[in-house]
Order: structure tokens, then sequence, then C-alpha cells
């Protein structure tokens, strides 16, 4: 329908903004198990449609409470894209984009979050020192599963030497810890581990160049 003012001599239409349909779309899509290639035209169409959002990145809120415990990881989106994230047990509280992690990218993550008691970390570059910048009060724990998984990769779920298979049991155990005392016999474990196989640890192998390398660099 047209409309014409009389004042101004000029005629026009009432747009229809669409926009908040079109946000609605786009999340429910978003946050479904849909796949852009089973829509109708194969997608093209919820494209158009919601092409401008994607483009909107929301910013972190400022934490002014004080948690007992946070939680610090980044994940990698591309080979020069990482997302920092830092979430409580039940809801994310912040995120920092940057393209590697380093000590600047968590600060500027940690600035927008009050310290908390305790943090835990994968142990990425650069979170030590910018947790020692920015909260010098807090504590700091390494995740218990990034430690085992790190473990994982040098004997592998099956380790055939004694002293891998050692170690991976060792390793487990680490998940059934619930108590300072837990902690220490842990520790007495690892240092009995140490102990025991400290020869064979120390094995070197001289390659073609000369070069000495452990020979037990992986506990397979």
């Amino acid at each position: 329908q047209r409309w014409f003012c009389k004042h101004c001599k000029v005629a026009f239409t009432n747009k229809i903004n669409t926009d908040s349909h079109d946000l609605k779309l786009f999340l429910k899509w978003l946050f479904s198990k849909q796949l852009q290639q089973d829509m109708p035209g194969g997608g093209r169409t919820f494209r158009r449609k919601t092409a401008k959002f994607w483009s909107i990145w929301c910013l972190p809120p400022k934490i002014e409470e004080v948690y007992d415990v946070l939680y610090f990881d980044g994940i990698y989106l591309t080979r020069k894209l990482c997302v920092l994230i830092c979430c409580s047990k039940d809801h994310v509280l912040g995120w920092y984009v940057c393209r590697y992690e380093n000590s600047r990218a968590w600060q500027a993550l940690m600035d927008r979050i009050a310290p908390p008691r305790v943090v835990i970390s994968d142990g990425g570059s650069g979170f030590a020192k910018a947790l020692a910048k920015r909260w010098p009060t807090s504590n700091h724990q390494r995740c218990l599963f990034h430690v085992f998984a790190q473990v994982r990769r040098y004997t592998t779920s099956a380790p055939k030497t004694i002293a891998g298979k050692a170690l991976y049991e060792l390793a487990k155990r680490l998940f059934k810890i619930q108590s300072i005392d837990d902690a220490y016999t842990w520790i007495d474990g690892l240092l009995a581990w140490r102990e025991e196989f400290d020869d064979f640890l120390r094995e070197m192998t001289v390659d073609e160049n000369g070069n000495k390398r452990a020979t037990h660099e992986r506990l397979l």
C-alpha cells in the first residue's frame, strides 16, 4: 500500500522489517542439527536472509562475582584463529578471539573477570605468565584430563613396555584422587616410578648424524 504526504508531497510505502523473524530463523538453525543442504533450494534463501547475522560478535559481560573455581581453555577454529574461553561449572563467563594462545590474549580475557580462588587450565602457552600478572593471588591447577591425555600420547592406550604400562596405570589413577592424602600417595607413586625406571629412561640412541636422543621417547 502506498501513502501520500500532503505536506511534503511525497509518496511512500511502509517497509516491513523482517530482522526479528530472520534472527529467530538463524538462531533456530544455529542451535539445531539441521544441515543447510537439506533446506529447500539447498539453503540459498536461508543464507540470503541470514547473511547479516554472521558478522555479529557478542561482547562478553563483565563478571564481578567472585567464583571459587574457574576453568580456562582455548580452541582453534582454524590454523590462525583461536577462541579462549572461561567458564564456571555451569556457565560460560567470557571469551576472547585471537590468532594464537599467548599471555597478552589470556590477560585480555582475564581483565573482564573477577579473580577466583582457583584456576584450572590445560597449561596452554602464556597462561601461567598472564595468571601471575593479572591474578597473582589465584591458585593454579592443571586440568587432570589434559595431564592424562599427554601421558597417553607417549604410551598409547595399550603400551607394551613395563614402564609404559606402569605410567599409564598411574595416569588413570589421577581421576580417583579425592583428597590431599590421595594426592600425596599419587605423587609418591610417580616418584617411585621414576626411581624404578631411571636407568631405562636414561638410555640414549645415537643417530646416523651423531646426534643423541632418548631411546625411549615414547613408552610404547
